[in-house]
């Protein structure tokens, strides 16, 4: 019997007691290994999430530099009388400026100065003219034109009026020659003298033709193609007189196609771009991730020394570059175009997706070092579980400048 007695206490196993102790240690044990495998996964999300931040505000920023630093190439030459000139342009038989529709989304509320009317300028911010809906607070536009010319972009002036070739059906520039022009050059067309007290004469786009001879012995230019129509709106060929230019912006057949765009902040934090002059199948074009809003300010020369002397709001009324002093297209107006020598671009960025708690200040700030123009975007108590990043930059405009 005792020896029975004692095989059984060597396979009783444990107590109740016993069990529930190692359980309860499990517990924490198994515990305390999610608490460290969750922060861990928190803090690699929230690295790799201001990774990515910081890499789509890199790529939006040198987009916008790349324009801007190139802004006004191909036309800056012609500043006394083109800017500001309001920019008439057709495809295929088909008026696409002015503008006779509403642009697509993010731009269907953009309002250039004019209804549909962009005039001519290395750049133009427009205030508040796009609400996206990821911020549902309002975000500039920047309106940026640049050629594609490959010579150095000196209007030619024409010698006579500009005509209509019966025989060619056709109408036809005259210059004192024709060097710098090629078949299926995109033009645009100026008139020194305005048509207008105090105005700036129409700019009209068009193309040469395809058959057209270039030389430094021929002085004719016949016109033809996507982009060339006889009149658009009001504005026509032959309405140019003998004080007229043209102006090469680039080339059709080469594919060196000029850059007139609208940069803006959509939905989904994404920063789109748009091609006034449609010379892509899709103007529309998503460009970049991850850009919450965009602001941004002009630098003004002062005292014409080629350097900026103040910063400009261009919502700021009163001081003479808010958006309806630049577009009424007047000679002032296109001295004032002139005056800007820089831009200083400032972008939000934010988050794709939003965290547990809130991970945000109550606000985020721009432009802080300037007085009086510094822009504070507050947070509500949502959008503090997103985390954001601010990029500013200060980007001359060369062709301004020089």
């Amino acid at each position: 019997m005792s020896r029975t007695h004692a095989l059984l206490h060597r396979q009783r196993g444990v107590t109740l007691i016993e069990l529930m102790v190692s359980l309860v240690i499990g517990l924490f044990l198994t515990l305390a290994v999610y608490t460290v495998m969750g922060n861990f996964e928190s803090r690699r999300r929230t690295n790799t999430a201001g990774s990515e931040l910081d890499k789509a505000g890199a790529l939006a920023m040198a987009q916008i530099d790349r324009r801007l630093r190139s802004a006004g190439s191909g036309f800056a030459q012609a500043a006394s009388f083109a800017y500001g000139c309001a920019l008439q342009a057709a495809k295929s038989n088909t008026q696409i400026l002015p503008a006779k529709t509403a642009l697509a989304a993010p731009f269907a509320s953009v309002n250039p100065g004019a209804s549909g009317i962009f005039r001519l300028a290395p750049v133009l911010i427009l205030p508040g003219q796009t609400t996206p809906a990821s911020s549902g607070q309002a975000s500039d536009v920047l309106v940026i034109m640049a050629s594609a010319a490959a010579w150095g972009a000196v209007p030619a002036p024409f010698t006579e009026a500009a005509a209509t070739d019966e025989l060619k059906k056709t109408d036809v520039l005259t210059l004192a020659n024709t060097l710098p022009f090629s078949s299926d050059d995109l033009v645009l067309l100026n008139d020194e003298q305005p048509a207008q007290a105090g105005g700036v004469a129409p700019c009209l786009l068009t193309q040469v033709s395809k058959s057209a001879s270039a030389g430094s012995a021929t002085t004719s230019l016949a016109l033809g193609g996507d982009w060339y129509a006889a009149t658009v709106d009001k504005t026509s060929v032959t309405g140019y007189s003998d004080t007229g230019t043209a102006t090469v912006l680039g080339n059709v057949g080469l594919g060196r196609l000029p850059e007139f765009v609208l940069v803006g902040v959509g939905d989904d934090n994404t920063l789109y771009t748009h091609d006034l002059l449609q010379t892509t199948g899709t103007p529309l074009q998503a460009t970049a991730e991850g850009v919450f809003e965009l602001h941004a300010l002009y630098g003004i020369d002062t005292d014409a020394n080629k350097t900026v002397d103040q910063w400009v709001s261009p919502s700021a009324s009163g001081s003479g570059y808010a958006l309806a002093d630049l577009s009424d297209g007047s000679l002032a107006a296109a001295g004032k175009l002139q005056n800007i020598k820089a831009i200083r671009v400032g972008l939000i960025l934010r988050t794709a997706l939003p965290e547990r708690d809130e991970v945000s200040a109550a606000s985020v700030t721009l432009f802080n070092d300037l007085n009086g123009l510094t822009h504070t975007r507050a947070l509500t108590s949502s959008e503090r579980h997103y985390r954001y990043r601010t990029l500013e930059s200060t980007i001359p405009l060369r062709n301004n400048i020089l």
